[in-house]
């Protein structure tokens, strides 16, 4: 062989070799580029659970959800509640007495109380009420018996009041239009012209 041609078979072996080389290297170029991505995604994923649970932590927001749950549950006490007694008022008119009328009202007042402000998604707890009111007027015109004393009259009114001050409901679906039409079934009503239907009104 001759020095030319050992030199030419050299230069090939060698090309042949650094194509080799390129190849490993480059492979070996993709495996730490993946392996650097894995390991930035990683990093960020933990690094986002950190941070999560640090503003969990540090503005209380599990106990935050527990409370709105809490306040839903309360919410939803309080209805049912008042609808049970709005019931009993309806259909057990035979037994009303004006000392059972006034019972009945100071617990309507008392979860009026709580739903005062809440979120509720309806106003028929206002439309129950406003039936409430007929029924006692309906009540009170059966008999000469059967008339409202002071007590009754001071907390039935109180029940209208409260209803009637609408900072305290802007959270009640249809509130408005509900009360409108509380103070509608309540006009016409005998034994409750003592109450000043528009008294909120003048504020």
């Amino acid at each position: 062989m001759s020095k030319e041609e050992m030199i030419q078979e050299i230069i090939e072996i060698s090309a042949h070799n650094m194509d080799w080389f390129i190849g490993i290297v480059g492979l070996l170029l993709a495996f730490f580029t993946y392996f650097q991505w894995k390991l930035s995604q990683s990093q960020l994923d933990k690094l986002k659970k950190e941070v999560e649970n640090q503003i969990k932590v540090k503005y209380h927001l599990e106990k935050i959800d527990k409370i709105d749950q809490m306040d839903n549950t309360l919410i939803q006490l309080a209805l049912t509640n008042l609808r049970s007694v709005t019931n009993r008022m309806l259909f057990d008119s035979e037994s009303y007495t004006t000392i059972s009328l006034t019972d009945k009202a100071i617990n309507i007042i008392g979860y009026l109380n709580i739903l005062k402000k809440q979120k509720v998604k309806s106003a028929d707890f206002i439309k129950e009420i406003g039936n409430v009111f007929m029924m006692i007027d309906g009540w009170c015109n059966r008999s000469t018996k059967n008339s409202l004393e002071e007590p009754a009259k001071m907390y039935l009114y109180r029940i209208y009041v409260d209803l009637t001050r609408k900072e305290n409901w802007q959270k009640i679906d249809g509130y408005n239009i509900a009360i409108e039409n509380l103070k509608d079934t309540i006009r016409p009503l005998k034994n409750f012209q003592y109450m000043d239907l528009d008294i909120n009104d003048h504020s």
